[in-house]
């Protein structure tokens, strides 16, 4: 009842899972090795393709894109001031919260299966050759799974191969985090100490080895471990020398996955990317405009025009990504949605993948997340010199062009704070938001997390409930809705 299994989509290798032949499924090494293949791209098409994500909304609601369009909830999630979520499952745009729901669960108890076929003595491969390289990837999708639904709702229903689903209940979204922290680090137990190289299609164009896998899931638990908390104190709160850990062991650099191009039947596309970052549809917002150029304000002129703007609202900045990532765009319509969507600028980053019809690879984490991590986590140390060197050593300074900081406290937060807005956009799904979330930015009245899907909560019989909004604002304040936040209209 509590978990609806998708993995009879036509995105994974075996399609049986939820008819009559399931155990003799769960028996068969062709089967097992089938559901461990698909695991991956379920969980790519709803963090990078599917819009039945939330994705579109987190971007808009930590205002680093704006758009003038109702699609995926991004209309309702960036009024200004901001609205409550309508958590019901007439609310037009409802799926992009409940399918989420679905399929990260579709790849947990998935990956719950395979992991406990394993257990009970089903050998995978030649002689057992490959029995552990699918083991450690269920445990590496259970982590990813259940570490999602930690960061994107306030509950969940964490499991592993041993839980009993009939008896489970709703817990708070640490016990998500915590458990899937857990699982990546099996993983990684297991990665470590098996040699293997994982088939190119199972996380599409990468032959990963072991060694590899090993540094994604180590990237993968410093995420959670940052962007979990939903405050600055639970932020501050972090265990910032797991952090430091984890990123030292992380990826060298960026992972991608090889696009297949545009078609109903392509399985490893990024439609998230090209919706909010293609020419005439998504736009940066002036916040990040205002960060570039302090003097041109951070919000459009309520009842002004492009020529009310400093310089026409074109940035003038020694930071070299002006030019190469962000493209200088004054057209803007709807005015009657509110010209606080408008901008100045389009980002211009992904123009290679998007021109491309999608046959390029798509970005899911860069580098400079994982060196911004740990340059994060030497601050909050008190490494100052080691901090101001990483960031020195990064995009700031390659990318960018900029000067070199000093390892002064201030210096190094502000560049923190910077390179992560400018750097990473579009990478993975949520990170603009989770960053704002936790350092108490976002704005008053945006939701912290979002709720149950209420056709969960119809399964379960409980009532309905929702987050967000001014008037009226529902939540606990700094704990599931923001407040004090960069801005309220």
């Amino acid at each position: 009842m509590f978990f609806i299994l998708l993995t009879a989509c036509e995105d994974l290798e075996v399609e049986n899972i939820n008819n009559p032949d399931r155990e003799s499924v769960l028996t068969e090494t062709d089967g097992v090795r089938g559901l461990a293949a698909g695991l991956f791209n379920t969980w790519f098409i709803q963090e990078q393709h599917n819009f039945g994500s939330p994705g579109p909304a987190m971007w808009v609601m930590a205002d680093w894109g704006t758009a003038n369009f109702a699609n995926y909830g991004t209309l309702d999630m960036s009024q200004e001031p901001r609205a409550f979520l309508d958590n019901s499952s007439s609310y037009a745009y409802h799926p992009f919260i409940r399918n989420y729901w679905r399929y990260m669960y579709g790849v947990v108890t998935t990956a719950n299966d395979v992991a406990l076929a394993i257990d009970n003595g089903l050998e995978i491969g030649d002689r057992g050759s490959e029995t552990m390289m699918v083991k450690g990837m269920a445990h590496f999708m259970q982590g990813l799974g259940n570490g999602y639904i930690g960061l994107v709702f306030d509950k969940g229903y964490p499991s592993d191969e041993y839980t009993d689903y009939e008896s489970i209940e709703a817990s708070g979204y640490m016990t998500s985090i915590e458990m899937a922290i857990g699982q990546l680090e099996k993983a990684i137990t297991i990665f470590d100490n098996t040699s293997f190289t994982l088939p190119d299609d199972w996380i599409n164009g990468n032959s990963f080895s072991n060694e590899d896998m090993s540094r994604l899931a180590h990237s993968f638990i410093a995420r959670l471990l940052v962007y979990a908390p939903r405050n600055e104190e639970q932020s501050i709160a972090v265990s910032w020398e797991k952090v430091l850990y984890h990123a030292e062991r992380g990826i060298l650099e960026d992972f991608t996955v090889e696009g297949d191009g545009n078609g109903g039947d392509r399985k490893w596309m990024s439609w998230y990317k090209y919706y909010m970052a293609r020419p005439n549809w998504g736009k940066v917002d002036m916040r990040i405009v205002h960060m570039m150029d302090e003097t041109i304000p951070a919000n459009w002129p309520e009842d002004g025009d492009v020529s009310d703007l400093p310089h026409e609202g074109k940035i003038i900045s020694n930071d070299a990504r002006v030019l190469t990532d962000f493209e200088y765009n004054t057209s803007n319509n709807r005015s009657e949605r509110g010209k606080y969507r408008w901008s100045t600028y389009r980002y211009s980053r992904l123009d290679g993948y998007i021109n491309a019809n999608f046959f390029a690879p798509v970005i899911m984490m860069r580098k400079a997340e994982i060196d911004l991590f740990k340059a994060e986590a030497l601050l909050r140390l008190g490494r100052l010199q080691e901090a101001a060197n990483t960031i020195n050593a990064g995009t700031r300074v390659q990318r960018g062009g900029l000067s070199a900081i000093q390892p002064n406290e201030t210096e190094i937060r502000e560049s923190i704070t910077y390179e992560r807005a400018i750097e990473l956009p579009l990478t993975g799904m949520g990170i603009q938001y989770f960053d704002m979330r936790r350092n108490g930015q976002l704005q008053d009245g945006s939701l912290l997390h979002f709720p149950i899907p209420a056709q969960q909560l119809e399964i379960m019989q409980e009532p309905f409930y929702t987050f967000g909004g001014i008037n009226p604002q529902y939540g606990t304040p700094n704990e599931d809705v923001a407040t004090d936040g960069w801005y309220r209209p």
